[in-house]
């Protein structure tokens, strides 16, 4: 079994805008995740200014959220405001701020905190970490800018590292069954609630074989697997898990 996680990447500044007359089909692996109705991603500038943030939501006009940037030594909040949605009305995507911090941060990581969409009460998340990538972006000229607040300087990382990735708690059992005469490949995702448990499983890749499918995602289902950490504590996260079937 080949365990790996799955993290998305969208353009930052080049906000895709439905052709005339005709909608795009929805980019529903945005907002598959249970954790939070908002997502976000960030990337460094190229000319290092700071690191560009968008934000994307199912729908709503605009979206206030608190965004925590996680560096070497340090975390802080990204509090966007009034960040216009645009797009399809159940693809929505925020235009993108550059977000100010010290130049020696290194933000590393990062997750949504809280959101409101269009003024509404804000809805807090859960952690949900997503990596800061190497690939830098281009900010036009006049992108909206906003100075990061400082949260708090990191704790002392007694389990060794920032983040760890969920992995499986011991193996899946061998599936039982006749799924044909050929060696099979199934590879299914779960979202994983800090206690391990999945909250949500979907097929990635099928095998082409119904009994072999279900059995992954059932198998997904129950297991308990070890939950990510960050800064030392269990968080929510994703993993995706490969099985091979040979008859």
């Amino acid at each position: 079994m080949l365990l790996r996680a799955g993290f998305s990447a969208a353009a930052l500044f080049a906000l895709a805008l439905p052709a005339r007359g005709a909608d795009p089909p929805a980019a529903i692996w945005k907002h598959q995740n249970p954790f939070c109705g908002v997502l976000a991603q960030v990337a460094p500038t190229s000319d290092g200014s700071g690191y560009g943030v968008a934000l994307f939501a199912v729908s709503g006009a605009s979206v206030d959220a608190h965004v925590t940037l996680v560096g070497r030594t340090d975390a802080y909040d990204a509090y966007l405001t009034a960040a216009r949605l645009e797009g399809a009305p159940n693809d929505r995507e925020s235009e993108g701020v550059v977000v100010k911090v010290p130049a020696d941060a290194g933000i590393a990581w990062y997750f949504v905190d809280s959101y409101a969409i269009d003024g509404a009460k804000p809805v807090n998340c859960p952690s949900y970490v997503l990596p800061v990538g190497s690939e830098r972006v281009d900010a036009p000229e006049g992108t909206r800018a906003i100075p990061a607040s400082h949260l708090q300087a990191l704790p002392p990382l007694t389990c060794g590292k920032t983040y760890i990735r969920a992995r499986l708690h011991g193996d899946f059992e061998s599936p039982v069954g006749r799924f044909g005469d050929r060696p099979l490949t199934v590879e299914a995702r779960s979202y994983i609630d800090s206690n391990g448990y999945s909250a949500r499983e979907e097929l990635v890749t099928s095998s082409g074989v119904a009994g072999l499918d279900d059995y992954m995602l059932g198998a997904m289902h129950v297991h308990q697997f070890s939950p990510a950490q960050f800064l030392c504590t269990p968080v929510v996260s994703t993993i995706d898990v490969e099985l091979k079937y040979f008859p």
